[in-house]
């Protein structure tokens, strides 16, 4: 539910829960979760079932940092997007009682205004609507969605915009299409959305610890999900949970997600013919694949199909993951807004398939490590730059984060918190390219002749001055860039981010190397400062000091 992030996109495990013990311990599973989470932290809890029964389970870090209480498998979490999956489920129920077409016009269901093209219900299913994503809009800010308010104003930020694209001609994340699958749901059950879910979703499927309630009131067990700023934790910014509804608004526990999970593949809540609808890839119009089902993502993971879907949303991060062929589930949810779970996710899903991502080192000296460095470019032009610091190897694409690699193998590379690989390639003895291996797709990549850009020459800045940078600058409304200096260093967060050293080139600019982004403030005649500017991805973005 969150908007994209602009500078990038750890832990002792605990005892199981008795409803979803299983399989006793598991070394390789409790590795990964302790490799990602801390227990000195907000963290994740995890579940491994293989035909629908719990083989592992896990938990690690705080549920309440103040507290220092540990979480537990039985904690509640908020689930954000894997909503989406729910919504989905309850149409085709709908159209399996004829009580909703697929195909249907959306204005046969609810009020909404008239577009160029017509709007079906699979449009809004698949991301194909052209319908602006709310979430994503100028309007959509913390003094905003901190507020309740009726799903008609929600869907009152986005009615009456233009379509982003003619429906059916391409593909846009868009919460906005399944908050009106919502009120599909509503207007053809006669039912109230969260009534619908327990009566039709979460009881059939033995999900006693779910909720689907837009009521912000906390359930039984449920916990707090964290943000990070200033190198402190502190609880998220709220978000009503009025705002999210249909598209994001579930509540739940990784032991009602994989009952969840055991009921939808079964075919106890949609027979298994309709149901498949949901499970494959929706093309566009021309053809192009849109990997997205009904509420399910369709990738592989080492080399097996999978389907799945993430969630983002305040304070709370989740990942679901489903090899049919095997019978696999995995499920991560965590209660802190910085960390992809979906690495870990599918770390422990390739476990159970009992073909583990490498993440041994391998032994490899610096020379060997500098003569893979140079300019690698694929074949659309994009370049990505392989460089060599503090006597390890790095991966940046063109435009995007500095990525550190680890070597798994001869010529082989994990990127570090991930399971991407990269992986070099040889013509008699000479690295002539690399192949770069991502959950979703394989990328090949040339070696050129080209010079790696030459490093921006960092200069020392006197603490002094460096304070007069500290403070809050605005780059949208509940966008903020934090600045801080300690010594000579500064420091710089932007909301819901990690932070990052920004390094000077100037006595006013300053860069990340984490990412290509620098920053340039402007002083006035008395030294003050009132504005800065932010430029990354070909983009200039003046922000306001505001604190």
């Amino acid at each position: 539910m969150r908007s994209a992030l602009l500078f990038v996109s750890l832990l002792a495990v605990a005892p199981l829960a008795a409803q979803d013990a299983g399989g006793g311990g598991n070394p390789a599973m409790d590795a990964v979760l302790n490799s990602y989470f801390s227990d000195k932290e907000p963290g994740a809890v995890a579940l491994v079932a293989l035909d629908g029964q719990v083989i592992w389970s896990g938990a690690v870090g705080l549920a309440d940092v103040r507290a220092k209480s540990t979480l537990d498998t039985s904690d509640v979490f908020r689930i954000g997007s894997i909503t989406k999956q729910f919504t989905a489920t309850a149409i085709l129920q709908l159209v399996e009682e004829g009580a909703v077409r697929l195909d249907a016009d959306i204005r046969d269901y609810i009020d909404f205004p008239k577009k160029d093209q017509v709007i079906t219900v699979e449009h809004l299913l698949t991301h194909t609507s052209g319908i602006p994503n709310y979430t994503d809009l100028p309007s959509f800010t913390p003094k905003a969605f901190g507020k309740d308010v009726m799903v008609k104003d929600v869907v009152a930020t986005f009615k009456d915009l233009p379509l982003e694209f003619a429906p059916g001609t391409s593909w846009n994340y868009s919460n906005s299409g399944y908050i009106l699958l919502g009120l599909i749901v509503e207007k053809a059950s006669g039912l109230a959305w969260d009534a619908y879910m327990q009566e039709f979703i979460f009881t059939p499927a033995g999900m006693t610890h779910t909720s689907a309630s837009p009521d912000n009131a906390l359930v039984e067990n449920e916990i707090t999900g964290y943000t990070r700023e200033d190198g402190k934790w502190s609880q998220a910014t709220p978000l009503s949970l009025t705002w999210p509804y249909s598209a994001g608004v579930i509540r739940s526990t990784v032991g009602d997600m994989n009952r969840w999970n055991t009921a939808v593949m079964s075919g106890a809540l949609v027979p298994n013919a309709s149901m498949e609808r949901a499970f494959r890839d929706h093309p566009l119009a021309d053809g192009s694949p849109t990997h997205y089902g009904y509420g399910w993502l369709t990738g592989r993971l080492q080399g097996t199909a999978t389907l799945e879907h993430g969630g983002s949303i305040n304070g709370f991060q989740s990942n679901g993951i489903f090899l049919p062929q095997d019978a696999v589930y995995v499920i991560v949810l965590s209660n802190r807004e910085d960390v992809d779970v979906g690495a870990p996710a599918a770390e422990l899903a390739a476990i159970a398939l009992g073909s583990p991502f490498p993440s041994k080192p391998y032994g490899v000296d610096t020379a060997a490590l500098r003569s893979l460095t140079g300019v690698y470019v694929t074949a659309k032009g994009v370049e990505r730059y392989l460089t060599m610091d503090g006597g390890k190897l790095w991966s940046q694409r063109q435009g995007s984060s500095n990525k550190e690699l680890l070597c798994v193998g001869q010529d082989q590379f994990r990127f570090v918190g991930d399971v991407t690989m990269l992986e070099f390639q040889r013509s008699n003895g000479k690295v002539t390219g690399a192949r770069l291996r991502t959950r979703m797709a394989d990328e090949q990549m040339t070696r050129t002749d080209r010079p790696l850009p030459e490093p921006v020459k960092e200069i020392a800045v006197d603490a002094a001055t460096l304070q007069r940078y500290v403070g809050v600058y605005e780059l949208e409304p509940g966008f903020n860039l934090t600045f801080r200096a300690d010594g000579g260093r500064l420091f710089t967060q932007a909301t819901g981010q990690e932070e990052f050293e920004a390094f000077a080139s100037s006595p006013t600019a300053f860069f990340l190397k984490v990412v290509q982004a620098r920053m340039e403030f402007y002083p006035e005649a008395d030294g003050t400062v009132k504005t800065m500017k932010l430029f990354q991805g070909g983009a200039e973005m003046e922000a306001k000091r505001i604190k």
